[in-house]
């Protein structure tokens, strides 16, 4: 008596469970008219038949290993593009199986042994590879169809962007942030205090997660926002390339756009733009930075080899490290720029401007948006009270609920307080900041900065000049805040690539 294995594989495309069993039918009934004791069945479920995806296939794998052990004599199979859509794949299996003694046997294509056979066999191998390249071909045929009409292509969404029905629908309080990460890019401000905001807000990526320097960088680059739908059917191998899609099916109006193009081209060339920062001669900070203690941090220099490095240590040595001078000047500069930039002045001198009619209708959803995520806070909160209240629960649990409803309760309050950035004219300091202009940087910064405060290697809180002296100014009869970039600003150079350290050049 011959002893055979069978082996049955669906792809998660168009087909299920209901085809392993199918095939395993087909594999039995041809047993029991070979005369051949069928020993196991080894099924893969839901994996592709590519070369690219076999070791994913683990009882295909295993049932390799059983065969080198001398287990079975046959392997029956439906069809051959059931083990492998590849001609090269087909032909080493063929090898192997040789070399083991083991036949393999297609039940619904068993054309014999003949040389004529071999033949059929080898063409029916070159029709599986063949199925699987059209089916690409198809595939991308397709994609290609949906992305031309504007549609979703799959996986997750941008965020700002929901997908109802494979059409892209804003989602407002989303869009709300990604309007704010592209204001603090275009006024070339950091994002460390926005990054906090959102984190405080329960603001999450489409994936549940945090928000980081990544995700923002991504949005910054995304051209989705403009309402322009680039779709690649082939991704670039350079990874600059696949952002800027050189080869995409470009539609623009595909959908509502979030970020007006103007904007988007502006934000993208202060990004093209940043240099990194090589060796100065001459540093402009001394004498206004500080540690994060409170003391002064004084200057000291450092060679080796042929080079010489500055830095900034702390006068009390209190433990912090030491930073490089040339990181402070970037920070310093960065805050320079912003606030003479003509953005950061058109906003304090367009005070009282709140928002036009489109603006109002959008703070109306806006609003309704907010109120609807403070509600399922609540709710929230409420489910958790209402556990708390049993009674019958462990003192472990019990201290883990309170802590996630103060967790939410301070969410809660944070989405309460949530409101757009307010704008105040102010043409006093209009004139102040105007007059910097004509200063070289060493004295302009001199004249702004009156402390930076280092609080780690990375970040920095630019003090002004102007904040023991200024406050509130009147405008209108009513008292306003300025803006508090006039006051005060963070500035943060991240470490990690993906960042790139842009925000501060």
């Amino acid at each position: 008596m011959k002893r055979a294995v069978i082996y049955a594989r669906y792809s998660s495309d168009r087909q299920n469970e209901e085809s392993i069993e199918a095939q395993v039918r087909a594999c039995r009934d041809y047993a029991r008219l070979h005369d051949i004791t069928v020993l196991s069945v080894y099924a893969d479920e839901a994996v592709s038949g590519k070369s690219s995806q076999t070791t994913r296939r683990v009882q295909y794998q295993k049932m390799l290993r059983d065969a080198e052990k001398n287990l079975f004599d046959i392997i029956l199979i439906h069809k051959y593009d059931r083990i492998a859509r590849n001609l090269g794949e087909h032909v080493n299996l063929e090898q192997k199986l040789t070399a083991m003694d083991v036949k393999l046997i297609a039940t619904a294509q068993d054309f014999g042994n003949t040389n004529e056979a071999k033949i059929v066999r080898a063409l029916m191998w070159s029709l599986s590879e063949y199925y699987i390249d059209n089916l690409a071909s198809e595939t991308r045929k397709g994609l290609r169809e949906t992305a031309l009409k504007g549609l979703h292509n799959g996986g997750y969404p941008p965020f700002g962007y929901d997908v109802v029905e494979q059409k892209y629908t804003i989602n407002v309080f989303e869009a709300y942030w990604v309007k704010k990460i592209f204001d603090a890019a275009k006024n070339r401000l950091g994002f460390t205090e926005l990054l906090a905001q959102m984190e405080a807000a329960g603001v999450r990526g489409k994936r549940g997660k945090i928000m980081k320097y990544t995700q923002i960088y991504e949005i910054l680059r995304n051209e989705k926002y403009t309402g322009t739908y680039a779709y690649s059917l082939n991704e670039e191998k350079n990874r600059s390339e696949r952002r800027r899609k050189p080869n995409a099916v470009r539609i623009e109006n595909a959908f509502p756009a979030i970020i007006d193009i103007k904007t988007f081209q502006e934000v993208q060339k202060i990004m093209d733009e940043r240099k990194h920062v090589g060796k100065q001669n001459t540093y402009l900070c001394s004498g206004l930075v500080y540690c994060s203690c409170g003391a002064k941090m004084h200057a000291l220099t450092s060679r080796r080899k042929e080079y010489v490095y500055h830095y900034y240590a702390c006068s009390k040595k209190c433990g912090a490290k030491q930073i490089r001078m040339e990181k402070v000047d970037v920070a310093a500069r960065s805050y320079l720029r912003t606030i003479l930039s003509e953005p950061v002045q058109t906003e304090i001198m367009e005070a009282l401007r709140r928002y036009t009619s489109e603006e109002k209708n959008g703070m109306t959803e806006f609003n309704a948006v907010l109120k609807k995520k403070i509600q399922e806070k609540e709710g929230q909160y409420n489910a958790l009270l209402q556990n708390l209240s049993s009674g019958a629960l462990p003192p472990a649990v019990l201290t883990d609920i309170g802590e996630k409803m103060e967790t939410i309760k301070s969410e809660i309050e944070t989405l309460k307080n949530t409101e757009p950035p307010k704008e105040f004219t102010a043409p006093l300091i209009f004139d102040w900041l105007e007059n910097l202009k004509k200063h070289s940087d060493e004295k302009a910064i001199r004249l702004l900065i009156e402390k930076i405060e280092v609080k780690n290697t990375t970040g920095f809180n630019m003090h002004s000049t102007l904040k023991p002296v200024v406050g509130k100014i009147g405008c209108g009869g009513s008292q306003h805040t300025l803006p508090k970039i006039l006051f005060e600003y963070s500035c943060a150079i991240p470490d990690a690539k993906a960042a790139e350290g842009w925000c501060c050049k």
